[in-house]
């Protein structure tokens, strides 16, 4: 390369999303001045300026516990813990919750198994969760009849839309009715 010259490398990082992981390639490496075993336990910044910047908009932590604190978080989810690697590009996978595959057309029978057992159990968990959300509409157009879905909603902490369901449902149940029109009216619970 002449001495005038600048060759300039653009480096790209790469994410792949499969079934089962997630795949993050940098180019770059490890910083100079980090050792392979230092790595997740030691910050080395590669721009000062940047990095204090960041800092002080309370974007990035200064110890460097970015590693450490993604193992957890992905411990904690339930998942394996990632694996980083470092050879001249910097690779890391996570890895995602493990889902019934199709093996040539048929799934294993203890993947069907535990499929149906875990809609089962979601099944019973949505509708633990629908009803005590039924529960708490209910409650609150019986202390405030005249109110509205959006006004439900803001006291409830749920959309407009989940309070038009839930009140779509208490009414077909026959525990809610309308007295009125839609403006002025008001809400009945019944006993």
């Amino acid at each position: 390369m002449d001495a005038g010259k600048v060759k300039l490398l653009i480096r790209e990082v790469s994410i792949e999303v499969y079934d089962d992981r997630l795949e993050i390639v940098n180019p770059g490496g490890l910083p100079p001045g980090l050792p392979k075993k230092a790595f997740g336990t030691l910050s080395v910044r590669r721009n000062e300026l940047i990095s204090d910047l960041f800092f002080r908009l309370h974007k990035v932590e200064r110890i460097g516990m970015g590693i450490q604190r993604m193992r957890e978080a992905c411990t904690e989810a339930g998942l394996k813990e990632p694996v980083f690697e470092a050879d001249g590009f910097f690779q890391a996978v996570f890895y995602r919750p493990a889902r019934s595959r199709k093996a040539g057309g048929s799934e294993k029978r203890s993947e069907v198994g535990s499929e149906k057992g875990s809609e089962k159990g979601s099944e019973k968990s949505s509708e633990k969760s629908s009803e005590k959300s039924s529960e708490r509409v209910m409650a609150f157009f019986e202390a405030r009849s005249t109110a509205s879905a959006r006004e439900a909603a803001d006291a409830l902490g749920i959309t407009q839309r989940a309070v038009e369901k839930q009140l779509a449902g208490l009414k077909a149940r026959g525990l809610l009715r309308r007295v009125g029109p839609d403006r002025g009216g008001h809400w009945e619970v019944v006993r």
